[in-house]
């Protein structure tokens, strides 16, 4: 249960670095799938208020990734606490 903690910490710290610095532009490709899903959702559905962009633009997805990486050490230390009791 440990290193199940500790090993999913450091995927979220390595998750939420990758969205608050837009490593290899991850930012820009997270908000662009987000309006192509949109503008299909929109097409299929027949509503064309899909099809506008969406207002959440880059700055949700920073916002989301440094939320994350912020927290993910509280499931990092216990993890490592565990894994070293047992």
């Amino acid at each position: 249960m440990g290193i199940t903690l500790f090993v999913l910490g450091l995927a979220g710290m390595a998750w939420g670095a990758m969205l608050l610095f837009n490593v290899r532009g991850t930012v820009d490709k997270a908000v662009a799938r987000r309006n192509a899903v949109r503008a299909v959702t929109g097409a299929r559905t027949l509503n064309m208020r899909l099809a506008e962009p969406s207002r959440l633009g880059p700055w949700f997805f920073r916002l989301t990734g440094g939320i994350i990486f912020v927290c993910s050490p509280s499931l990092v230390l216990p993890g490592l606490t565990i894994a070293m009791l047992e």
